[in-house]
């Protein structure tokens, strides 16, 4: 069975120029270096373009994130029927990346929160707030979390991100790094949102 893989231009070439290149691996895609063993069809997602997602009835956008500037990671809004969730892959704030991506993404899903249409954010944290800022890597932190949903708050209307749980993501299991995450997210809760943490092989509901 043919697998596809979605994904922005820019990380489907690191894909098929560093990864499946024949130098460090078979080439697996339909794309890139000969000869391609086609088992993942490689599928360019348009930046901001919605398209549907084969064999289900969710449609996905994708949005550029910085990790690492100029480097980039990927955010993806899923939609069913009329219903969204965030998904944000390795994500750099704006303020250490010296960029506008997340705050574009913002303005973006600014209108599915004030419909109460956008269900879900997920986002990673990766470090606690003592993490150097020359050691995120293109990670964030809750201090950069926080400054990053008062942007997005100041799109929003008011009271309205308050209904939208965000679900915390890809924490580094480093000492007591995971414990620290939580508890800073807890204390410097302003905003009063709704922080879930997964547990491997527990449902999340929202």
């Amino acid at each position: 069975m043919i697998q596809k893989s979605l994904c922005i231009p820019f990380l489907g070439k690191i894909i098929t120029d560093k990864y499946f290149s024949w130098e460090s691996w078979a080439n697996f895609t339909d794309s890139g270096e000969a000869p391609r063993l086609s088992k993942y069809k490689m599928v360019s997602l348009e930046d901001g373009k919605e398209i549907p997602i084969t064999d289900t009835e969710m449609y996905v956008t994708a949005f550029p994130l910085s990790h690492v500037n100029p480097y980039e990671s990927t955010a993806f809004l899923v939609r069913h029927d009329g219903d969204y969730l965030l998904y944000l892959g390795d994500t750099g704030s704006d303020l250490i990346e010296k960029s506008n991506k997340l705050e574009n993404l913002w303005k973006q899903i600014a209108p599915y929160i004030n419909e109460q249409k956008l269900k879900g954010i997920l986002i990673e944290v990766s470090f606690p707030n003592e993490q150097p800022d020359k050691s995120l890597f293109g990670h964030l932190t809750p201090k950069l979390l926080e400054q990053e949903l008062n942007t997005l708050n100041g799109f929003c209307k008011p009271g309205k991100l308050h209904h939208v749980p965000v679900i915390i993501t890809h924490l580094k299991p480093v000492d007591d790094h995971i414990e620290k995450i939580k508890k800073q997210l807890k204390e410097k809760n302003a905003l009063g949102i709704k922080y879930i943490f997964p547990v491997q092989g527990e449902k999340i509901t929202l």
